[in-house]
Order: structure tokens, then C-alpha cells, then sequence
């Protein structure tokens, strides 16, 4: 029987944290988006949305829409704790919740501002549908960045 280095635990605990990570950033943001719809009354609901676009309005919109939340939610993660991370530690060492949080905002901006609202036919940061909408974005984002690293701080490599 082959046997298991200590390295390769290392690692297998990193991806399951990781994914850990992914899962309570994404309850965070939805937290944090449920808070902000009742606040300011946009309702700029990334669930619903995801999965109208998947399967159309049914039953199974809101089922379909959290699972590939979820699914985005743990990518981004993944994409943080094995690719952002370890470059941005090369680069200048601050906490990992730091990190994240840049990570975030960084992703925010890019994917969601400049990609997927304009998509959408929001805008840039859904200036179409409401001033208020990259604010929300935005605070979403930095709820799910300070979630992943509050996960992975214990995680020093």
C-alpha cells in the first residue's frame, strides 16, 4: 500500500478548506445581498437571476440559481487560495484576509462591473438599473472576500 506524504495531506487539507472557504463566502454575500435588497428596495437578486437565465422561471429557479452560486462561489475560492494568494504573498506579505478582500473587490470590478451587468444590459456597475447597484455589488463582494480569508487564515503557507 502506497503511502500518504505529509505534503500531500497538506494539500488535500488546503483544497477542502478552500472549498470550506468558498461555501461560507457565498452564504456571507447571500447574507449580505438579502440585507441590502430589504434596505434599499433594488432588487438586485444574483439567485433569482442565475437561475431564471438557467432554467427560465419554474419550481426550480431558485434551487438551480443557489447551486450555481455556490458552484461560482467555490471557484472563486479555488481561483483565490491556489493562483491570487500565493502570487500576491510573493509580492507583499499582509494578512491573508487582505488578500481576499483585494481579491474581492478586484473581481467585483472586472467580472461584475465591466463584464457581467454590462452583459445584462445593466451598465457599467448597473448605473442602468439603479446608483445604488455598485454599492451593493461591491459590498457583497468585500463580504465574501473578508468571509474566504477569515476561512483560510489558519492556513499559513
Amino acid at each position: 500500500m502506497k503511502e500518504i506524504t505529509s505534503q500531500q495531506k497538506t494539500q488535500g487539507s488546503k483544497f477542502v478548506l478552500v472549498i470550506i472557504a468558498g461555501i461560507f463566502g457565498t452564504i456571507a454575500f447571500d447574507v449580505a445581498m438579502y440585507v441590502d435588497i430589504a434596505i434599499t428596495g433594488v432588487p438586485l437578486d444574483i439567485v433569482g437571476l442565475l437561475g431564471s437565465l438557467a432554467v427560465g422561471e419554474s419550481e426550480y429557479t431558485q434551487t438551480v440559481g443557489h447551486v450555481i452560486h455556490f458552484a461560482n462561489g467555490i471557484g472563486l475560492a479555488l481561483l483565490f487560495g491556489y493562483i491570487a494568494l500565493p502570487i500576491s504573498k510573493k509580492i507583499i506579505k499582509l494578512p491573508i484576509v487582505v488578500y481576499a478582500i483585494i481579491f474581492s473587490i478586484i473581481e467585483n470590478i472586472i467580472a461584475v462591473w465591466f463584464v457581467m451587468l454590462p452583459i445584462l444590459g445593466a451598465g457599467i456597475a448597473g448605473v442602468n438599473i439603479a446608483p445604488e447597484v455598485a454599492l451593493m455589488t461591491l459590498s457583497r463582494h468585500i463580504v465574501f472576500g473578508t468571509a474566504i480569508g477569515l476561512v483560510l487564515r489558519s492556513y499559513v503557507k
